[in-house]
């Protein structure tokens, strides 16, 4: 059997046998940690409904023994339903508990010296670890990578090793690639253990941190040679003229002030009527001060990419034996996770740069799920094809046939909320082009087992592949720009504002379809209309004269939000200036040391026409469901801080907002050499905004009223935000057909209108109308 992504009507797909499989495959999840629960009518049901290509967890023998058994167990059980099956190994690497009690220097060692317990929970394992282990130890990576080989082996001597598609390579926390303890203890660090079913909280009063292990120290030491080549070059960056590449200070809790604790001064003033500005000399405000601490930021740095090239490692070991398999993992998500402890959104590139790893996936986030809002997905996933590579949505989609806490928190009562949210989520993969398997949870399965849900999938199954035979092109008209290294160059919360809740609460009610990339990728992309720069900090020179060559090239125009630009590590005089920011924007920036609201109102004319002027912008002020109050490990509040604060200070800019506290520009355009720039002052901004600039810029508006949108040449889908009539408008005429009703809505039109109860979703298909 040969498995293979091959370029399929416009992008990557996965290739069986010589056919190719669209976004219906699934993972069930069949250990109670003990035993395996197989329900083997389910399985038929699943199979009968199309759904062939599934992930079987499973673990090595070192890790587990006797998990060679129960996949087997599993995989006969699969093909006797599904014959017709093709199977990835869902397969954690972890060490056995063992291991780590006899090589404590591969386990995560903090300045005290001390190790703590990690409790790994997984949905094949729960057990409780004298310390966990580093996800760049070159031991484990060795001895983790034998086993793999081993059971691999095993596995491929079976008689159905002709149905093995590939491997999915698990590791830290629930499989994904997460360190599970955090790397800082402290009284000012908001966080619990996650990924372990005994979280407790540690606070003590004398902080301690990690990561001072002999594992992460020899990695740290190599990934240094390879950054700076000389120890010349080494020292100059760090401005610390004894350093060299096997005598440096991994950063204290002081020196990593601006990750969390600037955070928790911020929203713990000691005195709120006279608020202190939360400085203690390695910060800017809620940007590291890397022209003195640049030794904190390649710290994180290579938290994240030593866990990036642990999976490429994993990827090797198998590519080199199976080059036919396919090889994927968690890792690049920015949601849902913290941004400097867990070491997962750092180090994409890397992955995309090699050739041993074909996707890499991770689910949706588990804000704004409910019906009537949408699943906002956590990685840069547009520009995976510009490497051949493949992002794969862990569609774990809550229905009503969950416990009671997820449907009041999901609120799915029944089993239409259950359909609707189901055709939202598979309407959002066809139109945005993105592979997807179901994950059911719940021991044994059962959160689609329904002959509704069934009935939904069958015809799914036939719409993906009549959307799989048509061009895949996509005709977004937004490009989201962001950066990987600019995450741990900013306040946790600062990312959590400006590259999570903002996807997660703005971007799909838009209207306008929209790509997202990482800015490396500007010069490889498509070009669009409208580029959006989320949080592109940390530019090169070379970068900036990309950035602004490809906003040249058509005349597009560029929203630029908070402090884009400000850090540029090629001025070595002024590496952190609002000189750098105009040096991209084209707009003249004033910075202000303090602590300023984002709250903003329209005041000019032109582009913002159409937006509310009573109306409060630059702040969060969506019902946040499954809020981060909800879980402690978080910030709980949602009040945007600009600190320190920059003002558009150019008289040939418009000023179109202006901050409601100081009436300083808030929102400004101006007309560059060859593009137009749009600042935003504030780290977050709405849809309503958005919308009004992309159609200043000229692209098409599907839908004005704030509805779930998503659009491809073929098809649009619509999920109701709110009861009520409902236009959408299409960019030229079509006969419109809604594909699960298979009903005429509109004909020869570039319009279609009809009424949808909130929560409700349709998704149309467009044929040009015959002549």
């Amino acid at each position: 059997m040969n498995a293979r992504l091959i370029k399929h009507n416009g992008y990557p797909a996965i290739e069986l046998d010589g056919k190719v499989y669209p976004p219906m495959m699934a993972t069930i999840r069949t250990s109670n940690h003990k035993e395996l629960v197989l329900d083997e009518e389910y399985f038929k049901n699943l199979g009968q409904s199309g759904i062939k290509i599934y992930f079987l967890i499973c673990d090595t023998e070192w890790t587990r023994p006797g998990a060679f058994e129960m996949f087997k167990q599993e995989a006969d059980m699969l093909f006797k339903n599904v014959p017709d099956a093709y199977i990835f190994l869902r397969i954690g690497v972890h060490p056995p508990v063992s291991w780590c009690e006899e090589n404590p220097d591969e386990l995560v060692k903090y300045s005290d010296g001390s190790i703590k317990p990690a409790v790994l929970w997984t949905e094949s394992l729960a057990r409780k670890f004298p310390g966990m282990y580093s996800l760049c130890s070159s031991k484990w990576r060795e001895d983790a990578g034998k086993a793999l080989l081993d059971i691999a082996e095993k596995i491929e001597a079976l008689p159905y090793a002709d149905r093995i598609a590939g491997y999915f390579i698990a590791a830290g926390g629930t499989s994904e690639w997460y360190y599970i303890n955090p790397l800082e203890y402290g009284p000012k660090v908001q966080y619990l253990d996650s990924g372990g079913f005994e979280q407790t909280r540690e606070r003590p009063e004398i902080p301690v941190y990690g990561d001072v292990s002999p594992a992460f120290r020899r990695f740290f030491s190599d990934f240094l040679k390879r950054e700076y080549k000389t120890v010349e070059n080494l020292r100059a960056a760090w401005g610390e003229p004894d350093v060299d590449f096997d005598n440096f200070k991994i950063p204290d809790c002081e020196e990593r002030y601006v990750s969390y604790k600037v955070d928790y001064d911020l929203s713990h003033p000691a005195n709120q009527y006279r608020p202190e500005l939360p400085d203690n000399g390695t910060n800017r405000g809620c940007f590291l001060d890397i022209s003195k601490y640049r030794r904190v930021f390649d710290f994180y740095r290579a938290v994240h990419i030593g866990v990036a090239e642990s999976i490429i490692h994993f990827g090797r070991v198998i590519k080199d034996k199976y080059p036919e398999r396919l090889i994927g993992s968690f890792y690049g998500a920015s949601g849902s996770t913290k941004f400097f402890d867990f070491g997962t959104a750092g180090g994409v590139r890397r992955i995309l740069e090699s050739d041993a790893v074909d996707f890499l996936a991770s689910p949706g986030v588990y804000e704004n799920r409910q019906p009537g809002g949408f699943i906002g997905q956590r990685q840069a996933h547009d520009s995976y094809r510009i490497y051949g590579k493949m992002f794969i949505v862990e569609e774990d989609a809550r229905t009503h046939l969950d416990g009671e806490a997820v449907r009041n928190s999901y609120e799915l009562f029944d089993v239409e909320n259950s359909i609707h949210t189901l055709k939202r989520d598979f309407g959002r993969n066809i139109c945005m082009d993105l592979q997807a398997w179901w994950f059911d949870q719940p021991v044994g399965g059962g959160r689609y087992r329904h002959e509704k849900i069934y009935e939904l999938f069958k015809a799914q199954e036939k719409i993906a592949h009549e959307a799989y035979s048509k061009d895949r092109t996509l005709l977004n008209e937004i490009a989201f720009i962001y950066d990987e290294e600019s995450l741990q160059l900013v306040s946790n919360e600062t990312s959590h504002q400006m590259v999570e809740l903002f996807r997660n609460y703005e971007i799909d009610i838009i209207g306008v379809p929209s790509a997202r990339y990482y800015h490396n990728d500007i010069d490889k992309i498509p070009d669009y209309k409208l580029y959006v720069f989320v949080n592109c900090f940390y530019l090169t020179d070379e970068e900036r004269r990309k950035i602004k060559e490809k906003l040249k090239k058509n005349h597009a125009t560029a929203l630029f939000l908070y402090g884009n630009g400000f850090v540029n590590p090629d001025r070595t005089d002024a590496m952190l200036s609002v000189e750098n920011i105009k040096d991209l924007t084209g707009i003249s920036v004033e910075e202000v040391n303090a602590i300023r609201l984002a709250k903003f109102k329209i005041t000019g004319e032109g582009l913002t026409s159409s937006l509310d002027r009573g109306e409060i912008y630059g702040d969060f002020v969506r019902k946040m469901w499954a809020n981060s109050s909800d879980y402690p490990n978080r910030i709980k509040d949602s009040h945007v801080y600009l600190y320190p604060a920059f003002y558009a200070n150019d008289e040939d800019a418009k000023t179109l907002g202006s901050f409601c506290d100081c009436g300083r520009p808030a929102l400004s355009v101006k007309e560059c050499d060859g593009y137009t720039s749009v600042l935003c002052g504030s780290k977050y901004i709405s849809a309503d905004v958005v919308r009004a600039v992309a159609e200043m810029a000229g692209c098409h508006i599907y839908n004005k009223d704030g509805d779930v949108l998503y659009a491809n040449r073929s098809y649009v889908t619509l999920h109701a935000a709110k009861t009520g009539k409902k236009t959408v408008y299409l960019p030229e005429k079509y006969d419109v057909t809604e594909v699960y009703e298979n009903k005429l809505y509109a004909k020869n039109s570039d319009k279609v209108e009809f009424e949808l109860l909130k929560g409700q979703t349709v998704m149309f298909r467009l044929t040009k109308p015959e002549n």
